[in-house]
């Protein structure tokens, strides 16, 4: 066999092959012994008819099969002998017979460009500091106390910043253009940009049992339709509390389950932060790492892969937005903007596997079907449901490669941040 690539572009392939008459002999004497096993024809046992009387009554199939099978043979000889990393599947541009016996056929095919790493000596990840600060533990246990607060009710005050108004609220449309509404329980929080300003502003300083009037007019948010119309609300205030936020004592350290008082409780909020300082960190090293094996270049990507990638982002979105009752024709969304934005976060993200899966190749990363079954049963835990049902969905759509490969990316990362570790120790 004879063939020739021709690079198009840095990432796009034009194949030129052509297969001697010997070698599609051989391979014609392949296909047909699987006709002959296989084959059924009235009067013979499967698999004794005659080689003429099957090559003649299935010459036709027999002639596909054969075509198909030197192109897999073209496909697999090029990409084993040039070292390609294809990115799509061998598309057929032409394949045909020659007087001589020959089978000519050309294709293109979008390959992924290879890639040579600097040495993971030199990295250096930036400093991350695990110890937690004085600033960080104090907010920790804030954020505890607000997770534990309670909400008391506020009686012979007025309402002010902070507190919680439960009000009946109607609405209407002084110019038309709109139907009235009505809400018997609105929830908000008075300074927390809850609440449209005009009501927040109304309802401070008033009491429960006051009805308040605000009015406003609608801006960019409402639509060219009803971008300026007025809406005018009377707010009725049913009820207010006040958030009381826990003591920080023994009492509120056993609410938490821990029996050895404040200082454990503290202790436990240390550990707690110090192991997401620990996440961050690995993400801050983990873009670091991928930042330094890109040496500055810009990486091609294959045009098709990052077109079809791109598409699916922008199906995925305009899909969540119809399971939030919104239908995508009619939001109000600049659909070309996003369009970039996502095309843009495709091409990080395969420069990236590009990158760590070289990366992997180069530590000799494996990764196992058990550990591919270990990480589906915990993404099953996490979210709910059987182990077998999510694997068997996965196995489905290439799923299962694809957990694969996070996985072995995923541990090139952590083997690269380990020797770097090792070696300031």
């Amino acid at each position: 066999m004879s063939y020739e690539i021709e690079r198009v572009t840095p990432c796009r392939v034009v194949l030129t092959a052509t297969i001697d008459p010997e070698e599609v002999r051989a391979e014609r004497e392949h296909v047909l012994a699987d006709w002959l096993r296989s084959a059924r024809i009235d009067g013979f046992r499967k698999g004794k008819a005659p080689r003429l009387l099957v090559e003649r009554r299935f010459a036709e199939s027999i002639r596909e099969d054969l075509e198909e099978h030197l192109t897999r043979k073209v496909w697999d000889q090029v990409r084993r002998e040039e070292k390609l990393n294809p990115a799509s599947p061998l598309g057929i541009r032409e394949s045909k017979w020659l007087e001589s016996g020959e089978f000519h056929v050309n294709a293109d095919f979008d390959i992924y460009p290879a890639i040579e790493l600097p040495a993971l000596d030199s990295f250096a990840p930036p400093p991350f500091e695990l110890t937690p600060s004085d600033e960080e533990l104090t907010g920790a246990l804030e954020q505890l106390r607000e997770r534990q607060a309670a909400w008391e009710p506020v009686e012979g005050e007025p309402a002010a910043e902070g507190m919680l108004v439960e009000a009946e609220v109607h609405g209407e449309f002084p110019e038309g253009n709109g139907e009235p509404f009505h809400e018997e329980r609105s929830l908000f929080q008075l300074g927390r940009d809850e609440v449209y300003p005009e009501i927040d502003s109304a309802v401070r300083g008033r009491s429960v049992g006051e009805e308040v009037a605000a009015e406003r007019t609608i801006g960019d948010e409402g639509g060219d339709d009803r971008k300026g119309k007025r809406i005018a609300y009377r707010v009725r205030i049913k009820s207010l509390r006040r958030k009381r936020l826990p003591h920080v004592d023994e009492a509120f350290a056993t609410s938490l389950g821990v029996d050895k008082g404040v200082e454990a409780l503290k202790a436990r909020l240390r550990e707690g932060v110090m192991a997401s300082k620990a996440e961050r960190r690995r993400e801050t090293w983990r873009e670091a790492l991928v930042t330094y094996l890109a040496e500055g270049k810009t990486i091609d990507l294959p045009e098709g892969v990052v077109r079809d990638d791109t598409r699916k982002e922008v199906l995925e979105f305009a899909q969540a937005l119809a399971q939030r009752g919104i239908n995508p024709d009619e939001a109000k969304v600049e659909w070309d903007k996003l369009e970039k934005e996502m095309k843009g976060r495709v091409e990080k993200r395969l420069r990236s596997e590009l990158l760590l899966d070289v990366l992997a190749d180069s530590l000799e990363i494996q990764v196992s079907v058990a550990d591919v079954d270990h990480e589906v049963e915990h993404q099953a835990r996490r979210i709910g449901v059987p182990f077998a049902e999510l694997r068997g969905n996965l196995a489905k759509g290439g799923g299962l490669e694809r957990v694969g490969a996070v996985l072995r990316r995923e541990r090139a990362v952590d083997e690269a941040l380990k020797r770097f570790t090792e070696a300031k120790t």
